[in-house]
């Protein structure tokens, strides 16, 4: 429940010693070289487990917002952090497509399970903490899902995302929409994407939106910018484009990047 755009981010310090191999005894020469280590791969990885709640908040930071947004970092994250919860990173906003918001990041966070959420939605001070966001943000989406299943992501800088979140006109038109994203699947395959990750039926707190909650959140990789541009100039897209109308009432859509 916490973004932390322009403003610092917490950083882990690694401290490692070089130790130089000297020629004092045979025992030390013949020592078996270390283990090599595995180099991290850049960007950020989501590995989660099923039970535990994944969170994605998007943040727009009101332009004297910076201050404000400081302090409730620095007050609310070690509270939340007693109850397990963790950043796991950030994707930038490149280019908003369509939306009314203007959010310049989405941040990933994770928690042990809902019922930690709900522990730390009880703790006293919580209240008066979370009453701040207004002061920082001009909004803040925050949304919430328990995994049904393990998750494991890798957001790459080389890489660019998308992500469209959809409002449908009912429950029910979640089989059209299903459709329209499987019609077009080949042809986001063939147009360099991959469909990573659909949050769906997430929970939403916003403190200057309709409150109402989204019914997806779909992330695509792509290995271009122009990839959504073929998608839609393929034949699978003029087949299925029925559905999206049919099924959705509103959507955002935001061109997302991973930083280096």
């Amino acid at each position: 429940m916490i973004s932390f755009r322009k403003a610092p981010l917490l950083a882990t310090v690694l401290l490692t010693s070089t130790f130089a191999l000297t020629p004092t005894t045979q025992a030390q020469d013949n020592k078996p070289a270390p283990a090599k280590q595995e180099v991290p791969k850049p960007g950020f990885k989501v590995e989660m487990k099923r039970g535990e709640v994944l969170q994605v908040i998007a943040s727009e930071l009101r332009d004297d917002g910076q201050a404000a947004a400081r302090k409730y970092g620095q007050t609310a994250f070690p509270i939340a952090q007693s109850f397990g919860f963790q950043r796991l990173g950030q994707l930038n906003v490149n280019r908003k497509v369509i939306s009314d918001f203007d959010p310049e990041v989405f941040s990933f966070f994770s928690w042990p399970d809902q019922a930690s959420v709900d522990a730390f939605a009880k703790h006293p001070d919580w209240p008066a903490i979370k009453a701040t966001r207004p002061d920082a943000w001009s909004e803040l989406k925050v949304y919430s899902v328990e995994l049904q299943d393990d998750l494991k992501l890798q957001f790459d800088p080389s890489k660019h995302y998308t992500v469209l979140v959809a409002w449908l006109k009912t429950d029910e038109a979640i089989g059209d929409y299903n459709k329209y994203l499987e019609g077009i699947e080949s042809a986001v395959e063939r147009s360099g994407g991959r469909f990573i990750y659909k949050m769906r039926n997430p929970s939403m707190e916003a403190h200057a939106s309709d409150p109402a909650a989204p019914h997806q959140l779909t992330f695509v990789e792509w290995e271009t910018t122009d990839g959504f541009d073929k998608v839609q100039a393929s034949q699978e897209y003029l087949d299925h484009r029925q559905y999206f109308g049919t099924s959705i009432e509103r959507v955002e859509f935001y061109w997302l990047k991973a930083p280096s």
